[in-house]
């Protein structure tokens, strides 16, 4: 490397050695040729007596070494600055050089006064002299060199290049990886053998010249050049060994060279474009912007002009000005840009898509840089891509199955192949798009199936318009139902594809044939009921329920048996093959049996296996039983050998026995006013006990009609039919609710009325009641538009009251300020302690009010403000007489405040 030097300026010095002698003038002629001379010249002295010295040393060893140039002491100087470790190396090489009077070269490495560490090339020759020795040589600072040989062997440690490394004979000592694939030979076929011997192709070429070119000079090179002998081109790097060899690093840029060539090639195919090219065109520089633009591009930017179009401020061409930055950065880190989707503005301010496609090109002479593009207007091809990708965003995202039928016709025939189906059609018949692609129907589905959908795809065609046709396809759970509906695509006049269109039509199939069977079922009970409701005597009502049971069920087992003491006798007993079971008996109501734990539970009880009953009976092949309990007067048994009961069944089953209820209830009434009319003395507590009797006779049939309606409704709904069935439905289950309140409001007075009515003695936290309550008719008031509001205690307000009762009177009187209060009102609830002894418990509203005539008789049963048939609030007249009987009955008081148009306060207080 060449280095300034410090110090006198070498003119200056010239002009003293003038007067200096001849020794001054020798100095001053080699400070002047270390101006032309790279590094610092030195001269070394040895004396007689082998002395060692510094005769001279330029003036470039201050910049170079960091010590000043005077001779006296300056190797000493020199020597200390040399790291102890390669100290004794280099007075030894010296040592050797001065002995032998011969050439000395060694490489030192030397830590300079501030601390840097450089590498230094020494070098010199000697000129005998009469009385000892003087070396005249140079000092070069080769820190680069030995870093870059240093870069070199980390890169030879991490490099994925191909790398080798021959010595000073050609014969090679080093083959990595990835030279042994590039070669194809591995490592221990090459070692050895001579790069000559190897590649001869390579004799005579640059190749050769390079690699002997670093050989004699040991200075690395880099040259990219191809190679023949294998097709390929090589960026290849040549570096000097230590010990005489050379290694190469080679990269394959076969792949760059070809881009290099399609850029050539495209510089020609630009000088040669015409104007009638539709892309927009146009060459750039960095200076001066766009040097060129075709008429093409010119015109898809909306300028009258060239110069009108390079006059325009580049910027301008964006939708987004922040845009053509991002795409600056992104044509620097690439190299160009390759098909990237642009949103460019046109003069007047309207947008178009476009097609950006870009690469750096060098000039002929290699000066400037040119950035050549081309724009296609793709505002169309976006339009119908975004139509196609939302045709196959709803072709993949349809709810129901889809798929896509191609259309060819032959002579006079038509042939039918699938082309797509999506994954809906996959999950639902099992067949994949490659499962059916390019397969006409019967290859798909058979013979069989396929005749019938070839006939409505050749109806399809021929109509020329959509067709609807419901079929039974065979699947792997079974037959199934679709309703498919098939639409022609017509292109140029002709049908060239079918959409088809199934949707699932099994579930609502059978819901249809459930529900005639239902209704079937439905209409046969209450026809064979008729009879049952008529009969005279206890003893015809179990033949007649056979009877029902004969003509509606079809259980291979129906048996009825009614209770008479503590036994349960049979009475009627009708099954298929009651040969292998014996004969029933009467059983007391204490065995374990389906119709005791029906009477027991009260309502219809299953049991899966008969061996889980505790018995010994023998029930033959019969594994299912379901006893239906008549009221607690006897039960219904049916059977079955495998399988569960519908729940209609059961629903059926109640309802029948819900009439054999309502008919020995009837019958035992009948019996008891009879003797009720004998004895007048007891009237009162007969009306009492009919209407509890009464109002829980008609209660059991009643709860199995709501069911059968609720089923009904339930069952209307999921078959999507409307209209008269299902309101009628509605009204059988509205009515039969509000029915059941009435009756057991009316069973609850009764109750009250004739004693039967028994108090717990329990303590309740009144406040967790009455949020209780609150909670459950919330809803309640809410759909009415009513503000529910329940005010905190404190602390919880505990009483020995019995729960149930309280529950009831604060339910009631919610109930009634609920329906008493018009849209927009408000309704609060209040407990809290009044004293030690008493808890008040309050329900104010802001409802209609009551007058002050009527209020002496709200508590009385069956009484409302507005009565008879054109009455405004529906209810039984029950709901205040209830809560005024039990509110005695736990030693309390009730009175009430209202208003006529403002609103009423119920105020009950209890003891604590």
């Amino acid at each position: 490397m060449a280095f300034g030097f410090l110090g006198r300026p070498a003119e200056t010095r010239r002009r003293e050695a003038a007067s200096d002698g001849p020794q001054a003038a020798r100095n001053a002629r080699l400070e002047a040729l270390t101006e032309t001379m790279p590094g610092v010249p030195y001269e070394f002295r040895v004396g007689p007596d082998g002395e060692q010295s510094i005769a001279f040393i330029g003036d470039g060893a201050t910049e170079l070494l960091g010590l000043a140039p005077e001779s006296d002491g300056f190797y000493e100087r020199f020597v200390e600055h040399i790291p102890e470790s390669h100290r004794g190396a280099f007075l030894q090489s010296v040592e050797e050089a001065v002995t032998t009077r011969s050439h000395w070269r060694h490489e030192v490495p030397f830590d300079r006064p501030d601390g840097e560490r450089i590498w230094l090339l020494g070098s010199a020759e000697p000129d005998p002299q009469e009385k000892g020795a003087l070396f005249r040589g140079l000092l070069l600072n080769i820190t680069e060199r030995i870093e870059e040989e240093r870069r070199r062997e980390q890169v030879i440690r991490r490099v994925t290049d191909a790398i080798v490394e021959v010595d000073a004979e050609w014969c090679f000592t080093l083959v990595n990886d990835q030279a042994e694939a590039l070669y194809g030979m591995k490592e221990e076929h090459l070692l050895g053998r001579t790069l000559w011997d190897v590649f001869p192709r390579t004799k005579g070429t640059r190749f050769e010249e390079e690699y002997r070119r670093v050989m004699r000079s040991r200075e690395p090179v880099r040259f990219e050049e191809r190679f023949g002998g294998m097709g390929t081109w090589f960026d290849i790097q040549v570096y000097p060994n230590p010990d005489g060899g050379l290694a190469f690093y080679f990269d394959d840029v076969t792949k760059r060279k070809e881009r290099e060539e399609q850029l050539r090639e495209r510089e020609e195919l630009l000088r040669s474009i015409t104007e009638n090219v539709s892309e927009g065109i146009y060459r750039s520089t960095p200076e001066e912007g766009i040097v060129y633009a075709n008429s093409a591009f010119v015109e898809m930017f909306g300028y009258e002009s060239r110069d009108e179009l390079r006059a325009a401020d580049p910027s301008t061409f964006y939708a987004d000005p922040a845009e053509r930055e991002a795409l600056y950065r992104q044509e620097e880190e690439q190299g160009g840009l390759d098909g990237v989707e642009v949103q460019f503005q046109r003069n007047d301010g309207s947008t178009f898509t476009g097609l950006l496609s870009t690469q750096q090109v060098d000039a002929p002479d290699g000066n400037q840089v040119y950035n050549d593009g081309a724009v296609t207007d793709i505002t169309e091809r976006k339009g119908r891509e975004r139509r196609l990708e939302q045709t196959e965003t709803l072709f993949q995202n349809a709810q129901d199955a889809l798929f896509l039928i191609d259309v060819r016709q032959k002579d006079s025939a038509a042939s039918f192949t699938y082309r797509r189906v999506n994954p809906v059609y996959e999950r639902k018949f099992g067949y994949t798009e490659e499962d059916v692609r390019g397969r006409s129907p019967e290859e798909v589905f058979g013979a069989e199936t396929a005749e019938f959908l070839e006939e409505k795809l050749q109806a399809c065609k021929r109509r020329r318009e959509p067709l609807d046709y419901e079929e039974k396809i065979p699947l792997e759970e079974g037959m199934a139902y679709f309703r498919t509906r098939l639409a022609p695509v017509i292109v140029d006049g002709e049908v060239k594809q079918i959409v088809g269109t199934p949707r699932d039509i099994t579930q609502r199939k059978r819901r249809e044939q459930m529900l005639k069977s239902r209704r079937r079922k439905i209409e046969a009970l209450y026809r064979a009921t008729s009879g049952l409701l008529s009969v005279e005597t206890r003893d015809a009502v179990p033949g007649r329920i056979a009877e029902v049971l004969q003509e509606v069920f079809d259980f291979p087992l129906r048996h009825v048996g009614l209770v008479e003491g503590e036994m349960l006798v049979p009475k009627e007993t009708v099954g298929e093959d009651l040969s292998r079971m014996p004969e029933p008996k009467a059983q007391p109501l204490s065995e374990d049996l389906v119709a005791t734990r029906a009477i027991q539970a009260g309502e219809a009880v299953v049991v899966e296996s008969t061996g889980g009953l505790e018995n010994d009976l023998d029930y033959g092949t019969l594994s299912t039983l379901a006893g239906i309990p008549i009221g607690g007067r006897g039960a219904v048994v049916v059977g079955k050998e495998a399988g569960t009961f519908d729940a209609l069944d059961l629903r059926l089953l109640e309802v029948l026995g819900g009439y054999g209820t309502l008919v020995l209830g009837r019958l035992e009434r009948e019996k008891r006013l009879v003797q009720a009319r004998e004895e007048a003395e007891e009237a009162a507590q007969l009306k009492s006990a009919m209407l509890a009797n009464m109002s829980h006779e008609v209660r059991t049939p009643l709860m199995s009609m709501i069911g059968s309606a609720d089923l009904l409704r339930e069952d209307l709904e999921e078959a999507g039919l409307e209209g008269e069935p299902a309101d009628m439905a509605e009204q059988i289950f509205r009515s039969g609710q509000r029915l059941r309140e009435t009756l057991d409001s009316v069973l609850e007075l009764s109750r009250l009325e004739s004693g039967a009515y028994t108090l717990d003695d329990d303590s309740a936290y009144l406040d967790v009641v009455v949020r209780e309550v609150a909670q459950e008719l919330n809803l309640r008031a809410h759909e009415k538009g009513i503000r529910l509001e329940v005010g905190s205690p404190g602390a919880s307000v505990e009483a020995g009251l019995d729960e149930t009762a309280v529950r009831r009177i604060v339910r009631n009187l919610v109930e009634n300020a609920i329906k008493f209060t018009p849209e927009g009102g408000k309704v609060q609830v209040q407990v809290e302690p009044e004293d030690e002894e008493t808890a008040l418990l309050a329900v104010e509203d802001t409802g209609v009010g009551i007058a002050e005539e009527a209020r002496e008789d709200i508590f009385d049963a069956f009484k409302q403000e507005s009565e008879g048939l054109g009455r405004e609030y529906e209810g039984s007249g029950l709901g205040l007489s209830i809560v005024d009987r039990l509110t005695t009955m736990l030693g309390g008081t009730i009175e009430v405040e209202s208003e006529k148009g403002t609103g009423t306060r119920f105020a009950v207080r209890l003891p604590r």
